[in-house]
């Protein structure tokens, strides 16, 4: 399987690999700069050196950079669009240059507009991001669109508008995917306690998404109820959604193959090798192996 952690940069990007190699992951994601400022200082090239170099040392199979939180890619906000937008220019242009193959993003707050004016904004983003130089050899990493957990007027926590949303990147000539987080699912009303839960779910992402256009996972436990719209992360196994349900999911083959990403807590430095471990005792548990 392929599994990883998101790491911290803090020492440099290549130290990031250095960490997912140490948890003997294959996968890692990481903030290239920090996700709460709107300032970007571009990477220099022993940057890029570095983590190229790092990763090609490595077993890193997937590498996937994920967006600051402050980018609203719905708002019906003039001056945050065009922040955000900018933005998300530099998180594709990093994603570029350090050769990652996912860039995940949130699709941000319609503040009440609605979804037409939400998708309208999006499709609008994707063909701004088309405009820049690093995208016209079309050798760029997937956009991926990450469902929420639904609170306030969030764009994306229904699977149908996460849909639509790929659609809107495909009118703008931007093939994007899906990355499903289970703890924002699961908050936002998607059951995962049996085998027919999941099922179920395999069947709407099918028919409203594309299974094909389901890239990645971020596998967290949920401390919030089914349908709380609480996003905050818990333990594999020690939240709402509980191992029951993880032993559910991992067991459908539309979810298992996929690479999997932990945003589990870090309380200690323990809580990774924890969790990556539970993760794979339960696949290897599966009567399929």
């Amino acid at each position: 399987m392929i599994i990883g952690v998101h790491t911290s940069v803090a020492l440099g990007l290549h130290m990031a690999v250095e960490r997912a190699r140490d948890l003997k992951c294959n996968a890692m994601q990481f903030f290239w700069r920090n996700p709460r400022s709107w300032a970007r200082v571009p990477l220099s090239k022993e940057e890029v050196s570095l983590f190229k170099g790092a990763r090609k040392a490595s077993a890193l199979e997937i590498a996937v950079i994920h967006t600051p939180y402050l980018i609203n890619l719905s708002s019906p906000d003039d001056a945050l669009f065009e922040k955000s937008v900018e933005l998300f220019k530099k998180e594709f242009e990093a994603a570029v240059l350090l050769g990652v193959d996912f860039l995940v993003t949130h699709l941000g707050s319609h503040h009440g507009k609605g979804a037409d004016s939400a998708l309208e904004r999006i499709e609008c983003a994707m063909r701004r991001v088309l405009e820049l130089s690093v995208a016209r050899g079309k050798n760029y990493p997937v956009v991926l669109f990450e469902n929420s957990a639904g609170g306030g007027n969030t764009f994306g926590s229904n699977i149908d508008e996460i849909g639509r949303a790929l659609d809107a990147a495909d009118r703008a000539g931007l093939s994007a995917g899906f990355c499903f987080d289970t703890c924002h699912g699961f908050a936002a009303g998607y059951p995962l306690e049996s085998r027919a839960d999941v099922k179920a779910l395999a069947t709407l992402i099918d028919n409203k998404v594309g299974l094909k256009r389901l890239r990645l996972i971020h596998l967290n436990d949920s401390k919030g109820a089914l349908d709380s719209r609480v996003d905050r992360h818990e333990h594999i196994g020690k939240g709402k959604i509980g191992l029951k349900g993880f032993r559910a999911f991992l067991g459908m083959k539309e979810f298992k193959r996929l690479p999997i990403i932990l945003e589990t807590p870090k309380e200690t430095e323990m809580d990774d090798p924890k969790n990556i471990k539970i993760v794979k005792r339960i696949v290897e548990e599966q009567p399929n192996g």
